[in-house]
C-alpha cells in the first residue's frame, strides 16, 4: 500500500502553518527585548600631563552613580578618548596611567543625548594617589555641538501639571515650539496629536524618538508609535535646529525622549491618578447659588433649567 506523503495532508499542513506562524511570532516580540536602546550621548576629551604632552593609553573608566552601567576604553597616540552611546545620567570618570597619580571626577552630569567633553590632566606620581575633583568643576558647557537644544527634566515631568498625562505637552517650555494640536487636553494612542510646530517648520516633518528609535508613526506622520507613561520617563530632549546629520529624517524639529532605567538597588515608585468632580472648582452660578447642584455631576443630557428663588 502507497504510503501517503506529509504534503498531502491537509490536517498536517494546518497544524505545521499555524506553529511556524506561532514561532515567527515569539520571534518578532523578542527581538526588540533583545536590541539595546541606541543612545546618542557621549562624553570625551584628551588626557594630558602637566607640559601639555599626550598620555597615550591611559585607561579610563566611566561609571554611572547607579552603577547599573560602566563603560571602559584607553586614549590613542594623541590622548584623545571618546566613550559613545551613554544615556542620560550622572557618571564617575576615573583616568589612570603608569607613573601618574590616578584621576577621579566624581558626579559628571550628562543630559540625554548631550556630548560633553572632559580633558584630564595628569600628575606624576604613584597610582595609589588620587586627585579628585566634582561635577561641578568639570566644564559642563556642550562645545561639541551647535545644535539648539532644550533638555525638559525629570522632576518638570513629575511636577508640571498635564491635562490627559501626554508628555508631549510639554514641549511647549522650549523656546520657538508652538502647539498647533488644537486641543488643551493631551490624548494618547489612535487619537494622539503631536501637531507642534518647531521655529515655524512644518508640524509633521518632527523627529520623535524613544531610547534611539524611531517613535513616530510614519503612516500618518500626526501620532506616535508609543506614549510613554510619564511616570516611566526619566527626562527628554528637545532639539529645534543646527542639530548633527544622526537626525536627518525630516527637516523640522527632533525629540529624543529616554525612559528610566535600574540601578544595582532595588527601588520602584507608586502614584495614583484621581480625577472626582469634587476637586473641580465651582462655576460663578454655583458659588453665587449655593443650592444649585452642580452641572458636573450629570450627565449632559438631563441639565435642566433651575428656578432659583431670591
Amino acid at each position: 500500500m502507497k504510503e501517503i506523503s506529509d504534503f498531502s495532508n491537509p490536517r498536517k499542513n494546518m497544524f505545521g502553518a499555524a506553529w511556524l506562524a506561532f514561532v515567527a511570532l515569539i520571534l518578532a516580540l523578542a527581538l526588540p527585548l533583545a536590541s539595546h536602546a541606541q543612545d546618542t550621548g557621549y562624553i570625551s576629551g584628551t588626557v594630558t600631563d602637566k607640559s601639555g604632552a599626550a598620555v597615550v593609553s591611559a585607561e579610563v573608566v566611566i561609571t554611572n552613580t547607579a552603577g547599573s552601567l560602566t563603560r571602559t576604553t584607553t586614549t590613542n597616540s594623541d590622548g584623545a578618548y571618546v566613550v559613545a552611546g551613554l544615556p542620560g545620567s550622572t557618571y564617575n570618570l576615573v583616568v589612570t596611567a603608569k607613573g601618574f597619580q590616578k584621576y577621579s571626577a566624581s558626579k559628571v552630569v550628562l543630559d540625554v543625548a548631550q556630548k560633553i567633553r572632559v580633558d584630564v590632566q595628569l600628575t606624576v606620581g604613584a597610582v595609589t594617589e588620587v586627585v579628585e575633583v566634582t561635577g561641578e568643576s568639570v566644564a559642563q558647557v556642550e562645545t561639541q555641538s551647535s545644535a539648539l537644544t532644550a533638555t525638559v527634566t525629570g522632576k518638570q515631568i513629575d511636577q508640571l501639571m498635564l491635562n490627559g498625562r501626554n508628555f508631549t505637552q510639554l514641549v511647549t517650555l522650549t523656546p520657538g515650539v508652538v502647539n498647533q494640536t488644537g486641543s488643551d487636553e493631551g490624548k494618547v494612542g489612535i487619537y494622539g496629536n503631536v501637531a507642534y510646530s518647531m521655529n515655524g517648520g512644518r508640524t509633521e516633518y518632527n523627529n520623535w524618538e524613544l531610547d534611539g528609535g524611531d517613535n513616530m508613526d510614519n503612516g500618518s506622520n500626526a501620532t506616535l508609535n508609543v506614549y510613554p507613561n510619564p511616570e516611566a520617563i526619566a527626562e527628554f530632549k528637545v532639539l529645534t535646529s543646527n542639530y548633527g546629520a544622526q537626525y536627518g529624517r525630516n527637516g523640522s524639529g527632533t525629540v529624543e525622549v529616554e525612559t528610566k532605567s535600574g540601578g544595582a538597588s532595588f527601588h520602584g515608585s507608586a502614584f495614583e491618578y484621581l480625577r472626582n468632580e469634587f476637586f473641580n472648582a465651582k462655576s460663578w452660578d454655583q458659588g453665587r447659588h449655593r443650592n444649585l447642584t452642580p452641572a458636573l455631576t450629570r450627565r449632559p443630557e438631563t441639565i435642566l433649567p433651575e428656578r432659583i428663588e431670591e
